[in-house]
């Protein structure tokens, strides 16, 4: 280890001339904070495995939306990488404890980026269900074309790398190894460090949120609108008129004549009108989990980015990035419990009941074909 570097990372008692622990986080408090961090990677790293596979076994999964879904899994997933080289961080006493930082700048370069990525595919999904649920199909199929959906997916990553990395190619603020906090990010002891903080909230944080509240609340007042429509047409249909009628025979006979029924609905045509009902619940449930989704994501992160918008001490500042790691982990536990496609094919993997997955894809049918071979 380069003894420069340590002593320029270490400061000295000067009555005994000892080394003196210069972080404000106990050494059993970091210990803690490493084993959340070690457990949450495992999850993440698992969990977001099973997603993308999930889409890649099954073609019923390979949806516009679920492109977007994946993409957040990849950028968890990346992220999740970071994090044991950042238990390395918090578990070393006065310095990076291995001979080189690459692998501490790489963590760090990961964190921010996976987050950023994080962000705008959230922001992305809403996007797409706001499209989806509020205009026609048409407009929907002019948005959402393979080619279109590739760009938007590549602006998710484009925009956090060039946010991250403008700053520091600016000469504004530095990552790597930050001896106060023990942990892989940026160095706020650097001159400019609290400027790098602000471009980050800047750069990551209100552009997509307010893309998320402006599209959530769009969708909602169309529901709203929706289903207020859907209730007065069933009240007017109630309430029609009972009309009689005077038979050959000079006896009254009633006829219970509700417009809908006397035109005369064949029996295809409700067959699909109740199969599009059943899509339109469950596109509502598909976007009511994903709403929840970025709920969740807002609730574990904002307390991270608030930390270093506004003057506060060190400690909460590494608690609220421990409280934000749990953002890598917790999507793929919504997809398996609330997600109405990705629960059943999810369960499937798990379980090791690859044959009853719905619309295997060619790569699960030929890995069965070998299987059954076998």
């Amino acid at each position: 280890m380069n003894n420069k570097d340590e002593d320029s990372l270490t400061q000295f008692n000067d009555t005994t001339g000892a080394p003196v622990n210069t972080s404000p986080i106990s050494y059993k408090i970091r210990i803690f904070i490493a084993c959340i961090e070690i457990l949450v990677a495992i999850v993440g790293l698992v969990g977001n495995s099973l997603v993308i596979w999930s889409v890649i076994l099954s073609k019923k999964l390979r949806t516009v939306t679920n492109a977007f879904v994946v993409n957040l899994s990849v950028a968890d997933f990346w992220t999740s990488l970071s994090y044991p080289w950042n238990c390395v961080a918090l578990l070393s006493h006065e310095s990076w404890p291995l001979e080189s930082e690459v692998l501490c700048v790489i963590a760090a370069v990961q964190v921010y980026t996976g987050i950023g990525a994080s962000i705008y595919s959230l922001a992305s999904i809403a996007l797409n269900r706001m499209v989806l649920i509020t205009q026609t199909m048409n407009t929907y199929s002019w948005w959402y074309t393979p080619r279109k959906v590739a760009v938007m997916i590549a602006l998710t990553w484009v925009i956090p790398c060039v946010v991250f990395f403008l700053p520091l190619l600016l000469g504004i603020g530095a990552i790597g190894y930050d001896p106060h906090d023990h942990t892989c990010t940026d160095k706020d002891d650097q001159l400019r460090g609290s400027e790098y903080n602000l471009a980050q909230s800047l750069g990551f944080l209100p552009i997509p949120m307010l893309i998320i509240i402006c599209c959530y609340t769009a969708i909602y007042i169309h529901l709203k609108r929706h289903f207020r429509k859907q209730k007065k047409s069933r009240s007017d249909n109630n309430s029609q008129p009972i009309s009689t009628a005077v038979g050959l025979d000079g006896k009254t006979s009633t006829k219970f004549t509700v417009a809908t029924v006397e035109s005369s609905v064949t029996n295809a045509e409700h067959v699909s009108r109740k199969a599009r009902q059943a899509i339109s619940r469950q596109q509502l449930v598909i976007t009511k989990n994903l709403f929840l989704v970025f709920c969740i994501f807002t609730l574990l992160l904002s307390p991270y980015f608030i930390s270093h918008s506004i003057p506060s001490s060190r400690w909460f500042v590494l608690y609220a990035g421990t409280i934000a790691t749990f953002n890598s982990c917790v999507n793929p536990i919504i997809y398996a419990v609330n997600h109405p496609q990705f629960q059943v094919v999810l369960w499937k993997i798990i379980t090791c009941r690859y044959s009853e997955i719905q619309e295997p894809s060619d790569l699960l049918k030929f890995l069965l074909s070998l299987r059954k071979n076998e």
